[in-house]
């Protein structure tokens, strides 16, 4: 009986609440495997984007924009940076239009010289190419077309600029600070710029050209 009061007040003092207590259940089975277990809920959890976006159905992107942000990710294409100083590609006539097309000229091709050192004729075709304007068969026709037609369906102007109301420039802030006249300025004063070494205990003495202002005032003047 004493012991039994003895277990019961020990959990009452305060140097015993440090001790565990053991729960007196047994486990059974897998109980470490099943402890570490995740269950996966069915319903999927709402985020805040998701809860806060609107789809828009009918929007339409820009393609100016997205041609703009694929210059900026790719950069400028390799044509443009090592082919700046020669003939352009498209102004150049392919060997197949001159050979079947005829469009430039109808006289026979000029003769070349045989030259046995390199069992060719030079000069080559392929070295030489003629130059004229680019035959596209309405490729750029087209594609203007079809650009034309897919701009017609944006809008012109952004909701921003079309609601957006221009202020007056007295509405804006202005500078309302007092600025001292250059006369009195110490920095444009030619005696500072004499000699800057001379300064008493490690301190500059910048002098304030002297100006002799009227004492009278404009109105007692007249």
């Amino acid at each position: 009986m004493n012991q039994t009061g003895t277990v019961q007040d020990k959990w009452a003092k305060t140097g015993w609440r440090i001790e565990q207590k053991y729960a007196n259940k047994v486990l059974l089975g897998n109980w470490t495997e099943e402890r570490l277990q995740f269950t996966r809920e069915p319903k999927t959890a709402n985020s805040t984007n998701r809860v806060d976006y609107r789809p828009h159905r009918d929007f339409k992107p820009d393609v100016s924009e997205r041609g703009s942000a694929l210059l900026r990710a790719e950069g400028l294409p390799s044509k443009q940076l090592f082919g700046y100083d020669s003939t352009p590609s498209s102004h150049l006539v392919t060997q197949y239009e001159e050979s079947y097309g005829r469009r430039h000229t109808t006289a026979l091709p000029t003769m070349r010289p045989w030259h046995p050192d390199s069992l060719t004729w030079q000069p080559e075709r392929s070295d030489r190419p003629i130059p004229a304007l680019p035959t596209n068969f309405g490729l750029l026709q087209f594609s203007k077309h079809r650009l034309e037609k897919q701009q017609s369906h944006l809008p012109s102007l952004t909701v921003y600029r079309s609601a957006y109301q221009r202020h007056p420039r007295s509405a804006f802030c202005q500078g309302r600070f007092a600025r001292a006249s250059c006369t009195l300025s110490s920095h444009l004063h030619a005696a500072n710029h004499n000699n800057k070494d001379l300064d008493l205990r490690q301190c500059s003495l910048l002098q304030v050209p002297d100006h002799c202002f009227p004492l009278l005032s404009p109105s007692q003047k007249a």
